[in-house]
């Protein structure tokens, strides 16, 4: 079930909500993965922007140290040859557009900051829903103010002012 904030889109993937969930990535949703320090920089660029984001997570243990943003999938599950003359169809095209220059890039340019995109074929370990003492947790937790995902133009255009390269 897709909601306006996501929470209950992810909650249905949990069986148990007080413990993190391992999860392939790529249907629901893409994992843009990176150092701690880049993510902390990227999510305060981002606020100071007054980007609407969607969930957050931090990796704490010392030998991870990493800080993920849940995008949308890089395939919207939407036919471009299908006519659809709607507003939502068209953001889902910008949208998937956006995810792809996002995989595109990192894939070029990202790796100098160590950005990685995981998609289908990948997992990603998200934290419990329910408060929780352990090395993940949310930085920005789904529900609230948070979005379904944050939008991976916003997120590609901060990466890459950080490289010092043009998004596009």
């Amino acid at each position: 079930m897709v909601t306006e904030n996501g929470r209950a889109e992810l909650r249905g993937l949990y069986t148990d909500p007080a413990q993190p969930l391992t999860i392939a990535v790529g249907q629901a949703f893409d994992l843009v993965s990176m150092p701690a320090a880049v993510g902390h920089a990227a999510l305060t660029a981002l606020r100071a922007r007054r980007v609407r984001l969607g969930p957050v997570v931090a990796d704490s243990r010392r030998s991870v140290m990493r800080v993920g943003f849940l995008v949308a999938p890089d395939g919207t599950g939407h036919d471009p040859g299908h006519a659809e003359a709607s507003v939502g169809h068209a953001e889902a095209l910008v949208g998937h557009a956006e995810s792809a220059a996002l995989r595109d890039w990192a894939g070029r340019l990202g790796g100098a900051l160590g950005v990685r995109v995981g998609g289908r074929g990948s997992t990603a370990t998200l934290p419990p829903l329910l408060p929780w003492r352990g090395w993940l947790h949310w930085l920005v937790p789904p529900g609230g103010a948070a979005l379904l995902w944050t939008p991976s133009g916003a997120l590609l255009s901060v990466l890459s002012e950080r490289t010092g390269a043009r998004t596009l």
